[in-house]
């Protein structure tokens, strides 16, 4: 008896390990197939009789259209590999400019706030600056002095031309009725009537010692008086001739005189009135400005009555981002009024280290890509303007800036960003979406169709990932369709 429950004993256990051993199988094998067919419920997987991993998969027409597949074509495309490297967006010094006051003052209006958009030359603050009305008075006194010195050099001008000719004429012994005719509205200043005179009496000089020699040849006079008539003519045309050469000297001398006047007064004038604009911040006066009479050429806002005024206008259209005044405030030179930012274009900073150094082959004018951090949000390209030739020793890295388009004013100076750089030459490389490449124990591989309802699995040697793409090293060729979705 005691035998017999031994054995029975033993059948028992020997029966808990088969049925053990049956139950670990099933677990194993139908797990398996529940798996697949709950990671794709829709498709049919055929398995070799040896259990092999699924190389097709059909599908019925309705399971087709439920599934809504999407197909693409490998091609060929240009493959430029890149690196995200952060960046941040800020103004573009270039339209960005703190409106300073170049003198001390007092202002008397400010005409914009924070937020507010202005036009190129808009007045935008006034002030009263008693150094700036002593600048605008000393180029109105300079203008005058100008002036005058124009008028007289014109006058020497003038009288060295009219000497010229008279003394023409005199050799030419043209009578003093038709010079006096001839020149009445030739400019000789006071030689006219110092040489008309020693010319009348040198004619008449002549005219007695013509006389005297026609009345020795009849005998009527005595030789001593020809001689005293021919020394009083000889005498009288040296004192002409003499007269001549000394007004015509200090004539030219008074015409270099008067050039070097106007030169002079040309040179204060232009000093007084870069004074000014430097005073007005403004750049310094051109050829025009150094020699204008006009006093509303000089300055627009240069009026008698308004000398101490100064209007500070908009340099560019664009918005106020600050202002650091209020109305009565006295402000020095050098301090920081209005701050005007035209944000329609921006800057991109980033920075460049050694992982990127290949990028340092970009040039301004290449295109890049920036991705903004907020949802939603597409990349945009940005240009580059500049690439620095020196590495920062605080951050190992070379600047990068590039120009960004934002008219549309969705992007804000300070924003994060992800600068996409080259970092290796565009080369010809065969690719497929991102969403076609799928990998079962290390291996990459894509669905192929192999007609309307079935579709094939092919094993691909993946490469690099650009732009949503991924690179086909092996597996496929340019024109097979692949599953993306």
């Amino acid at each position: 008896m005691q035998s017999r429950t031994s054995l029975f004993a033993g059948l028992v256990c020997v029966l808990v390990v088969v049925c053990g051993a049956a139950f670990v199988w099933w677990q194993k094998n139908y797990s398996a197939a529940a798996t697949v067919a709950a990671a794709d419920p829709l498709s049919t997987v055929e398995q070799s009789p040896t259990d092999a991993p699924a190389t097709s998969v059909e599908m019925s027409p309705d399971k087709l259209v439920a599934a809504n597949v999407a197909i693409a074509e490998a091609s060929t495309t240009t493959l430029r590999l890149q690196n995200t490297v952060p960046g941040r967006l800020q103004y573009d010094d270039r339209r960005h400019v703190e409106v300073r006051s170049a003198a001390s003052g007092i202002l008397t209006d400010i005409r914009v706030n924070p937020g507010d958009f202005v036009n190129s030359g808009d007045i935008i603050v006034e002030l009263n600056s008693p150094e700036v009305g002593n600048a605008r008075a000393d180029v109105m006194q300079r203008q005058a002095e100008l002036k005058q010195a124009s008028e007289n050099r014109n006058w020497q001008q003038s009288t060295c031309g009219g000497l010229e000719k008279l003394s023409e004429a005199i050799r030419s012994r043209i009578s003093v009725e038709d010079i006096r005719r001839q020149f009445k509205d030739v400019v000789l200043g006071k030689s006219r009537e110092q040489l008309l005179s020693a010319y009348s009496e040198l004619l008449l000089a002549e005219s007695l010692a013509s006389v005297a020699e026609r009345n020795a040849k009849e005998g009527i006079i005595s030789g001593r008086v020809i001689e005293e008539r021919l020394n009083n003519r000889n005498n009288t045309e040296a004192t002409l001739l003499t007269a001549l050469e000394e007004r015509t000297f200090e004539a030219k001398q008074s015409c270099r005189a008067a050039e070097a006047q106007v030169a002079d007064a040309e040179r204060r004038l232009r000093i007084s009135v870069q004074t000014v604009r430097t005073l007005l911040g403004k750049s310094t006066a051109s050829k025009d400005d150094s020699t204008a009479s006009d006093s509303s050429i000089v300055d627009p806002d240069l009026q008698p009555e308004s000398l101490s005024v100064v209007q500070l206008r908009a340099p560019f259209s664009g918005t106020v981002e600050r202002r650091m005044f209020s109305k009565t405030e006295r402000v020095s030179p050098g301090d920081s009024l209005v701050t005007i930012a035209d944000t329609s274009t921006l800057w991109v900073a980033a920075d460049l280290r050694e992982r990127d150094w290949n990028a340092l082959s970009l040039k301004p004018g290449d295109e890049i890509q920036v991705q903004t951090s907020v949802p939603g949000m597409e990349s945009t390209k940005a240009v580059v303007h500049f690439l620095g030739r020196e590495v920062d020793p605080a951050t190992n890295a070379i600047p990068l800036i590039a120009t960004v388009e934002n008219a549309d004013g969705k992007l804000r100076p300070g924003m994060f960003v992800q600068v996409a750089v080259p970092v290796a030459a565009a080369r010809q490389a065969l690719m497929v979406p991102e969403s076609s490449v799928l990998e079962h124990d290390r291996q990459a591989f894509v669905f192929t169709p192999m007609g309307e309802s079935s579709f094939r699995r092919v094993d691909i040697q993946a490469g690099q990932h650009s732009g949503g793409l991924v690179e086909v090293l092996s597996g496929l060729n340019g024109g097979e369709k692949v599953v993306v979705s």
